[in-house]
C-alpha cells in the first residue's frame, strides 16, 4: 500500500501539534507556527519525512490543529495517572530550577513563584498537609451541628440548600 502525500502531511501535522502542545503553546499559536512551516518561513520542531509537502499559501486553522491533536492522542496509549504525575512533577522541577537565580538574588517575584511551584508539586504528589476548617459562632466558639443547620437553613438529600 502506498501512502499518499496527504497522509504524510497529516501525520507530520499531528506530530508537530502534539510536540508544540506539550511545550505549552495554545492552539492559535500552533496554527500560526504550522502555517509558517507550511509556507517555508519556519523550521519544524520534529523531523519531517521527505514526502511531506505543502500546497502554496498553506494555512491551518485552530480547529484543524484541534482535530490533529485529537487524532494523534487517540492513536497514543493513554498515560496512567502515575506517568502523568511524573511528567507534571518533572515540569515543576524544571520551573523551580529556572527560578533559582532569582530566588538566590532575593527577588520577591521569583520567591513567590517558587513557593507556588512547590505547593503545586505537593498537591500533585499528594503530600500537601490537609487543611482544617472550623466554623465558629459569634462568640468564637465552635458551632454545634444543629446551630449550623439552623443558620444555613434546610438541606435537600444531596446536601444542597432548599430554596422553598
Amino acid at each position: 500500500m502506498k501512502l499518499s502525500t496527504m497522509i504524510f502531511r497529516s501525520r507530520f501535522i499531528e506530530g508537530e501539534t502534539v510536540h508544540l502542545k506539550r511545550l505549552g503553546l495554545s492552539l492559535d499559536a500552533i496554527a500560526d507556527r504550522l502555517t509558517q512551516i507550511g509556507r517555508g518561513s519556519a523550521q519544524p520542531m520534529t523531523s519531517r519525512h521527505p514526502l511531506v509537502t505543502f500546497p502554496p499559501n498553506f494555512k491551518i486553522s485552530r480547529q484543524g490543529c484541534h482535530k490533529a491533536l485529537k487524532r494523534a492522542l487517540a492513536r497514543e496509549p493513554a498515560l496512567e495517572v502515575k506517568e502523568l504525575r511524573q511528567i507534571d512533577t518533572d515540569r515543576c522541577e524544571d520551573l523551580y530550577k529556572n527560578l533559582q537565580l532569582g530566588i538566590q538574588k532575593g527577588n520577591p517575584g521569583s520567591i513567590r513563584s517558587g513557593v507556588k511551584v512547590l505547593e503545586h508539586k505537593a498537591k500533585i504528589n499528594g503530600y500537601l498537609a490537609p487543611r482544617r476548617y472550623e466554623v465558629t459562632g459569634k462568640d468564637g466558639a465552635p458551632l454545634a451541628l444543629l446551630e449550623l443547620l439552623a443558620a444555613i437553613g434546610p438541606l435537600d438529600d444531596q446536601g444542597k440548600k432548599n430554596e422553598d
